[in-house]
């Protein structure tokens, strides 16, 4: 396993949140981050309305929801055309 693209973290830390508020230590732990990249991508993502933080913890909004269910979908697009053409070959 190689590593992960930004849209590849950003899903990581959007799926942490999905259902409940969670604490910045385990979004580190869960998303497989350090303090500081966690940081820098909580910060982007407040900024762009995916994650809010309305006490000490941080929650996904329905933007990020949106987010997360499209990349979703793209996934198993890209993982359904991959298994035709290994199907193919």
């Amino acid at each position: 396993m190689g590593t992960r693209d930004k849209l590849e973290i950003m899903v990581d830390i959007l799926k942490v949140l999905k259902g409940s508020e969670v604490t910045k230590t385990a979004i580190v732990y869960n998303a497989n981050l350090n303090f500081k990249r966690a940081d820098q991508y909580l910060d982007m993502m407040m900024q762009i309305n995916l994650v809010e933080k309305p006490s000490d913890k941080y929650n996904i909004t329905e933007t990020g929801n949106n987010y997360l269910k499209m990349m979703n979908e793209v996934n198993s697009i890209i993982v359904d055309k991959n298994l035709c053409i290994a199907n193919t070959n």
